[in-house]
């Protein structure tokens, strides 16, 4: 079995997310300028990582994986960047605020 590192949230999840909210932004057809669309694809990508944790961890355990090798979670980092940090986009389809 490979050690894996910790989990942690660092810039490259940060980078991870952003593009996430992006593409899921382009997607719907929303612009993430608007606060209550950014929560809304924010609890989307949770509950999709929500409904795909168990059944990760499930296989890793089939793949032999204990507690003891899993990645264990660690505090978030004090200096990753926040989503207060996310640049506000122009809408793709040219509505939501300015």
């Amino acid at each position: 079995m490979t050690d894996h590192p910790a989990a942690r949230s660092d810039e490259d999840t940060f980078a991870v997310i952003d593009d996430a909210l992006t593409a899921l932004a382009a997607r719907r057809g929303l612009w993430l300028g608007e606060d209550t669309v950014l929560i809304g694809l924010l609890a989307s990508l949770i509950d999709q990582a929500q409904r795909c944790l168990p059944h990760a961890v499930h296989d890793a355990r089939a793949n032999g994986a204990s507690w003891t090798t899993s990645p264990p979670c660690s505090p978030p980092a004090r200096t990753r960047p926040s989503c207060a940090s996310t640049p506000t986009r122009p809408s793709p389809t040219g509505g939501g605020r300015s």
